[in-house]
């Protein structure tokens, strides 16, 4: 059993000590303008506001995990040439280690005599990746060394630039800018509808020997980013370019005696001029001023990660709730268009972003209302919503309204609004007024309630919401294209939605949408128990053609999960039929690493059903274990009191669990959330961990941790205290802010129950029931519950 590495005490670093690890094992270093997904190895790329429109970097893929940010290194005496990263030469190191923290990334190796060290983050608020390199000589004698920092710069259109590599390269421009200090490097405007064009610039520290721009030049003849000729000579040329593919490289040649070190800044960034990177330059690339900066960053991250703790006896579990899972959500509701596996696609997608607004209600209020306040605006006056967007480039919707593209989109911003309203109590909020994108205003209200009258509206001939391209299981791109196939899922999830709104209308003192609501989801109710039931668990659909999908009929895609837990979720499975469900989730789909999205997997494609049916056996949607289902499946057994089997399914997702703890078969980074694990229909594959880091399943886990497992739950009237325990867990805490104040929740179990709590005690008074009211005065308030019957 491999193992690459392993946490730090504390658990806020993942220290890895072998490069040779079977993926890329990335960190994300971020702030709201930027950001640089970082390797091990220094591989990645970056991005200035959206990974499509201004990408800095080029990366290929994480098979190969280059070009990345690297430092070449030449011994001027004996001509060998190796890269303080490892990679993209991958000499063998006599040492070598990587720290991935929060906010940073460090690479420490050592070869021949020489150590190195590369600080790796991104400034808090600036547009800049910084790195701090430290070079000391260790061996016994003086020692010529050349450093050759160097990136591969796109400054443009990642997308236009791989499919029309030989024409966008011909807008390339770059060369050293004496005034800026700075090699410059941009991708001139060419249409009329491109948006400001700004400019990448590469900085050094201290003297600089020379440089180089032209990418074929710096690499030689047929050669690569794994033998560039002209580190392999010593020398640069000086070269400026134009019309060619570019990258920065600096030569920086020191001696140092024994025992001597020498250290330096290099950075990188986007603005909108030269005379702007002159000053984002010169505000950083020094070391005194660049390590003042990334103690903010860390100071910074460090104080996000401890607004929310907890404590329970699974490390597991609070390693991910308290630092991991929370960093990961961070992350991705800042960036949540790319990863290392797909980083051409730019925007958000709404309903990705409409969920990560939902798990940072509690620790980030400020990101959270930023994104929550565009996902109102990329609302149809319909009702319905768009399928992503992007700040620079508008709708991912090919057409005006819609309606021929994601059915589901809509359903999440009633969640949201809802969960916001339960975690502020700010329903004034719901009284503002803000824009449809495609003409017309209303309040948030009016927003909302759009949503939920237009898929109660846009329903098919069985009563049931219509699937159009796709619900949330994105590859089921055929089903409903002739706007004729029907979700089973999708009506659970409006039945959920009438619910929320029904209990919300109750609060304001609405009675006619109250009553609006019911019976809405009272019509929903019999219809899915009638349309969508196949005799022993819920169908996923129907398609255009009238097929059931996820029936005893088919012989693939049999049994859906996500219609057996949503079924709990929304409150629509009546007692007569949990024993059967249950049984299908527990047994049929279960495995060590979770339960599949359904069973059994898809061999051959269905053009009636989309290219779910093309990917290959147990990935992606087809049977894979999809982390996002089994997020949903966690706060669905919490929603019936199943304490025991929802910690089971959450320590089976941890990265670190015992399933995934031989690195060579699990392959993916073993801190973040994977958006799945190849499922057992994969004969070649099964129990590899794939498309980690932008993932839904991160603000579900954490939402399921905090709200559901250990109960500490935003409600209308106050914070709802109602845990849903393991038996086995004796003791826990959560510490939670909640609307001006904090509250220390101390939870004891001593009957061992899954549920039911005996007494709250605020302060030293108990109170009535497990409702707390708001105090919001600022203050720390100590909480005692007792569970019992």
């Amino acid at each position: 059993m491999k193992q690459y590495g392993h946490f730090s005490d504390n658990g806020r670093e993942y220290i890895i000590t072998d490069p040779n690890t079977p993926r890329p094992w990335f960190n994300y270093l971020f702030n709201r303008a930027y950001h640089a997904l970082v390797s091990h190895t220094g591989g990645g790329f970056s991005y200035f506001k959206d990974p499509k429109t201004y990408r800095i970097l080029r990366y290929d893929h994480v098979h190969t995990d280059r070009p990345g940010r690297y430092l070449y290194m030449r011994d001027n005496k004996t001509a060998d040439v190796w890269s303080a990263n490892w990679q993209p030469i991958c000499k063998p190191f006599e040492k070598y280690k990587c720290v991935h923290g929060l906010g940073y990334s460090v690479l420490s190796s050592e070869n021949k005599g020489i150590a190195s060290d590369i600080t790796y983050f991104v400034a808090q608020e600036d547009p800049i990746e910084i790195q701090i390199i430290k070079i000391k000589n260790i061996s016994n004698e003086a020692r010529d060394i050349s450093l050759f920092p160097f990136v591969e710069i796109v400054s443009g259109d990642i997308e236009l630039e791989t499919v029309y590599r030989n024409i966008i390269s011909l807008y390339s421009q770059a060369e050293y800018d004496k005034n800026a200090g700075a090699l410059i490097a941009r991708k001139k405007r060419f249409h009329y509808k491109q948006q400001g064009v700004g400019v990448t610039f590469f900085a050094m520290e201290g003297e600089m020997n020379g440089y180089e721009t032209n990418k074929e030049k710096f690499f030689g003849r047929y050669s690569s980013v794994q033998s560039p000729v002209m580190v392999a000579e010593g020398k640069l040329s000086d070269t400026d370019v134009e019309g060619e593919d570019m990258v920065g490289v600096f030569q920086k040649n020191i001696i140092l005696k024994a025992g001597e070190e020498i250290e330096f800044v290099v950075s990188l960034g986007y603005t909108p001029d030269r005379k702007a990177a002159k000053e984002l330059k010169e505000k950083f690339t020094a070391v005194k001023l660049a390590k003042a900066e990334l103690e903010r960053v860390k100071k910074y991250f460090s104080e996000a990660i401890e607004r929310i703790t907890v404590k329970t006896p699974n490390k597991d579990f609070d390693l991910m709730t308290n630092i991991w899972g929370k960093y990961q959500l961070y992350a991705i509701t800042c960036w949540r268009g790319t990863s290392q596996y797909h980083g051409g696609e730019g925007g958000l997608g709404y309903r990705d972003t409409a969920q990560d607004i939902e798990g940072l209600l509690s620790v980030q209020m400020d990101l959270a209302m930023e994104k929550l306040e565009k996902i109102l605006y990329w609302q149809y006056n319909s009702g319905h919503a768009v399928s992503g967007f992007s700040d620079i480039e508008g709708s991912w919707d090919k057409d005006e309204d819609g309606l021929t593209m994601k059915s589901d989109v809509a359903v999440w911003l009633p969640y949201t609004v809802i969960s916001y309203v339960k975690e502020t109590g700010n329903v004034d909020f719901l009284k503002k007024v803000f824009k449809f994108h495609n003409g017309g205003e209303a309040t948030v209200y009016e927003h909302i309630l759009r949503a939920v009258r237009f898929l109660y509206k846009e329903r098919g001939e069985h009563g049931l919401p219509l699937l159009r391209k796709a619900d949330w299981n994105d590859a089921y791109d055929h089903v409903g294209i002739k706007l004729k196939g029907e979700s089973v899922w999708l009506g659970m999830a409006l039945a959920r939605a009438c619910k929320q709104m029904q209990e919300l209308a109750w609060f304001l003192g609405d009675t006619d949408v109250a009553g609006e609501m019911k019976e809405k989801y009272d019509t929903l109710y019999k219809i899915i128990n009638k349309e969508g039931w196949d005799g022993q668990w819920y169908l996923a659909a129907f398609n255009d053609y009238g097929k059931k999908m996820g029936s005893k009929e088919n012989k693939e895609g049999k049994v859906p999960l996500n219609s057996q837990t949503w079924a709990l979720l929304s409150g629509v499975a009546p007692q007569d039929k949990m024993e059967s469900i249950l049984d299908k989730i527990d047994n049929y789909l279960d495995t060590p690493y979770g339960p599949v999205l359904f069973a059994p997997a898809y061999t051959e494609f269905d053009e009636q059903i989309g290219r779910v049916t093309a990917f290959a056996p147990g990935t992606k949607e087809n049977a894979a274990v999809f982390s996002h289902a089994c997020a949903f499946k966690i706060v669905a057994d919490c929603t019936i009191g199943r304490g025991d089997e929802a910690i089971e399914t959450f320590a089976r997702l941890c990265p670190m669990s015992e399933a995934k703890q031989d690195h060579e078969k699990y392959k993916g980074e073993p801190f973040v959330w994977a958006e799945y694990v190849v499922g057992p229909s994969n004969k070649h594959n099964y129990g590899e961990g794939t498309f980690n880091w932008n993932t839904g399943t991160t603000p579900w886990m954490f939402i399921a941790a905090t709200e559901w497992i250990l109960g500490a739950r935003r409600d209308f009237e106050g914070l709802r205290i109602d845990p849903c325990l393991p038996k086995d867990w004796k003791e826990c805490s959560i510490k939670r802010p909640f609307r001006g104040a904090v509250y220390e929740i101390e939870i004891k179990n001593p009957e061992g129950l899954n549920k039911g709590v005996k007494e709250v005690v605020v302060d030293g008074k108990k109170i009535e029931g497990n409702l707390i009211k708001a105090h919001g005065d600022g203050k720390v308030h100590k909480v005692s519950v007792l569970m019992g019957k």
